[in-house]
């Protein structure tokens, strides 16, 4: 009976180690923990995936890397919805993320800077389906090509 007692100890303490862990991991990336991560590339001029689509409502994080020659940046925002944030400026080779919860809804997704969303750094995000979208999650670039499965 001993034996039984000491091996449910053990086990309740792993558990209790194993959920504390999970916790301090948890604080360290949030972003992971609590949503997904959609990479974007602005080159100039352009948004690589342009045009993303997410099955639900959440917690993403958009790490926005500038691929271009010149300072860029990234501007979620959807005024129907009330959410409009944006990522500093960053110079070329710069990378900086931007953390958002986002509910089902289309948004506009662009570089803010001036003239450069009208010289084709511009695209959107579709959480949940509302452009008509079936099944799974995908991101496509505006010319069709290869998509990216999240």
């Amino acid at each position: 009976m001993r034996f039984l007692t000491a091996v449910m100890l053990l086990v309740a303490a792993t558990l209790a180690l194993a959920a504390c862990g999970s916790e301090d991991e948890d604080q360290a990336t949030p972003a992971a923990s609590s949503g997904q991560t959609i990479e974007i590339s602005g080159t100039d001029f352009a948004l690589e995936p342009a045009n993303v689509e997410l099955e639900e409502g959440g917690s993403y994080t958009f790490v926005f890397t500038n691929d271009g020659q010149t300072g860029h940046a990234l501007e979620i925002e959807s005024e129907e919805l009330g959410v409009e944030e944006e990522t500093e400026v960053i110079a070329p080779g710069e990378t900086i993320e931007l953390t958002l919860a986002l509910e089902a809804g289309e948004y506009e997704m662009y570089c803010p800077v001036d003239g450069h969303r009208d010289l084709g750094m511009d695209g959107g995000v579709v959480i949940g389906g509302a452009a008509g979208g079936g099944g799974g999650t995908t991101t496509e670039d505006d010319d069709g090509g290869g998509g990216y499965n999240y």
